[in-house]
């Protein structure tokens, strides 16, 4: 076991490999005909009466003014996009000075289509106080996503800490013939905190690589038999190797609705030689119908927690908006977690964790929109003298989405 530090030499790989990722991506997208400039500013007030999400009896309640703007630059081509969006996110809470944030997250994606060839690369970066990166809320991250797991958080914040993200996800789908393909890719995450608290947040890296065989069984309907390797470097517990493999059905239709069904296993391989096997599964849909549109997934995956070890995570996450009327939409969703360490004799406390939220968007002009939401976090650790923890928050915004400004 090794002893938590900082590691300088991570930090300057780190930028390295961010620095070249979007230097591929903006050379390649220098040639693109097409621009657009998509801004989104957010201005609200927010309350929580549990901020940090504590045991009862330790609650900080917290209400104030916060911001956040965001500027989606994207460029598009006949053969694929690129596209660089910075977004700038903070609170000010007048009677606790201590948890205000200001928190800065940058994403690039790639993407280029070849006769046979379909490149992706996805560029994710992010400096951010704790309380939102160990408590994630209800968003989803839209069709994209469907069944990639979020995993990481570990629901413990004891002090102010900050957490600096940076992850890397290319893919690659290559066609043999009409009825079958390739497909392969990976993710690199790493990530640090100002201050290393064994337990609570650690800083780990992660490297997982996969490939798999896809076959159309109908134009709308594909069978992939996938393996996979990862390798977790998690400051605490040291290296650890996994190995797996999975079988996923989709279907997609000519409107954009996803369906698919998951099944696996991966072993996971310990610096002390210890071996522990898990079962991978996943369901999920994405679709729109007349007014409605609704996202939903449930996965089981194995990986790396900021609480220093690696955990299996049964996810849930569920959205649906419906149109009201043609200014006027509904809003809700849902997230819940349960994490338990992979190893069957462990001192880690099995985490629970939901949130929700409900809300109001009224569009009163073409770029103009006000918001209203309720939201309510619910936490348990598996500790007999530990009662589960409860928030309710609600924040009312307004929202500026210009129309898009072409060059």
């Amino acid at each position: 076991m090794r002893h938590a530090n900082k590691r300088p030499a991570v930090k300057t790989r780190r930028t390295t490999l961010l620095s070249a990722a979007v230097a591929l991506a903006v050379s390649t997208a220098s040639t693109a005909a097409d621009w657009e400039f998509n801004p989104t500013l957010e201005a609200g007030y927010l309350f929580d009466d549990n901020y940090r999400l504590t045991p009862p009896g330790t609650e900080i309640e917290v209400q104030g003014p916060l911001l956040d703007g965001q500027l989606e630059m994207r460029a598009r081509n006949p053969a694929g996009e690129f596209s660089f969006t910075p977004r700038v996110r903070a609170t000010y809470f007048p009677d606790e000075p201590d948890v205000d944030s200001v928190d800065y997250f940058a994403n690039v994606y790639w993407l280029q289509q070849g006769q046979r060839l379909k490149t992706e690369l996805r560029v994710d970066g992010a400096q951010q106080d704790v309380v939102n990166s160990e408590q994630p809320d209800a968003t989803v991250p839209g069709d994209s996503g469907l069944g990639d797991p979020d995993i990481g958080d570990s629901g413990r914040v004891i002090v102010k800490n900050r957490r600096t993200r940076a992850a890397i996800t290319p893919s690659f789908e290559y066609e043999l013939s009409n009825r079958r393909g390739l497909e392969f890719g990976g993710n690199f995450t790493d990530v640090n905190y100002d201050e290393d608290l064994p337990g609570f947040q650690v800083d780990y890296r992660n490297f997982d690589i996969y490939a798999g065989l896809v076959t159309r069984i109908t134009p709308t309907n594909s069978l992939t038999a996938r393996i996979r390797a990862a390798q977790y470097d998690i400051a605490t517990q040291g290296d650890s190797d996994s190995y797996g493999a999975e079988l996923q059905w989709d279907t997609r239709t000519v409107t954009d609705t996803r369906y698919f069904l998951r099944v696996g296993a991966q072993n996971v391989k310990f610096e002390d030689d210890t071996k522990e096997t898990a079962w991978l599964a996943g369901a999920g849909m994405s679709l729109e119908r007349g007014r409605n549109q609704l996202f939903a997934d449930l996965t089981r995956s194995v990986g790396p927690s900021s609480a220093g070890i690696v955990i299996t995570r049964d996810q849930l996450r569920l959205r649906w908006t419906r149109d009201l009327t043609p200014r006027l939409s509904f809003l809700t969703g849902l997230r819940g977690t349960h994490d338990e360490d992979v190893t069957q004799d462990s001192s880690y406390q099995p985490r629970s964790y939901a949130t929700g939220e409900i809300g109001l968007m009224w569009r009163w002009q073409e770029d103009w929109s006000l918001r209203a939401a309720y939201d309510y976090t619910w936490q348990d650790f598996d500790e007999a003298l530990l009662e589960a923890s409860k928030s309710s928050g609600a924040m009312i915004s307004v929202l500026y989405q210009p129309s898009q400004r072409r060059r």
